[in-house]
């Protein structure tokens, strides 16, 4: 949904992104250091620090932004780039729910709806993720879905400023959105398919 955005959002990034490759950084180091401020995230997370942990959560996305807006402007865009990039973004939202579910673990008494929606939520999310991979290891077209990766952070943005009783509402509509975006993908993927090859019953 917020993929029609991403031109203006790297052209507002730009600038940054010159100065940056200015001072020598690699797109891999910016890549590397947006999966660390996620990192830091999740542990202010565990801590209670939800609100703090939102501008650290704000900070890795900038730079998961800039890691390719570098790349693009500097000539040094690679197949491993691109690579380590897709991973990082798994990674990110893996360990940001890693934090929120320890988070509902520590809780007295642990709060069981937090940690299952948690699971749920980032078995979603890898899900959405996976049949794109698959689809775009197949050469098969798979672009859409409700519920992409900037949306997901979006709404666990919006869960990290309302707290934790928020958090859990916004867990579950991940898990279901993200189920349906699995879906809606393999249905995308079975429409292209089918045009590719209309002679074939599969």
């Amino acid at each position: 949904m917020l993929e029609t955005l991403k031109p203006l959002y790297n052209k507002t990034l730009k600038p940054l992104a010159l100065f940056l490759a200015r001072l020598g950084l690699h797109p891999n180091h910016l890549t590397v250091a947006g999966v660390l401020f996620f990192a830091a995230a999740a542990v202010l997370c565990v801590y209670d620090y939800w609100k703090f942990s939102l501008l650290f959560v704000i900070a890795g996305g900038i730079f998961d932004g800039l890691d390719g807006v570098v790349a693009r402007e500097t000539g040094q865009s690679s197949v491993f780039g691109s690579i380590l990039d897709s991973s990082c973004d798994r990674i990110t939202e893996i360990v940001l729910l890693l934090g929120i579910m320890v988070y509902f673990l520590l809780e007295t008494p642990v709060n069981n709806i937090g940690v299952i929606l948690c699971f749920c939520a980032v078995s979603a999310s890898l899900m959405v993720s996976y049949v794109k991979a698959r689809c775009e290891g197949a050469s098969v077209q798979c672009k859409g879905g409700i519920l992409q990766r900037p949306e997901r952070i979006i709404l666990l943005s919006a869960g990290l400023l309302m707290g934790a009783h928020v958090m859990r509402w916004i867990l579950g509509i991940i898990a279901v959105l993200g189920l349906f975006t699995s879906i809606q993908r393999l249905h995308e993927a079975a429409i292209y398919c089918r045009k590719q090859s209309p002679g074939s019953e599969n």
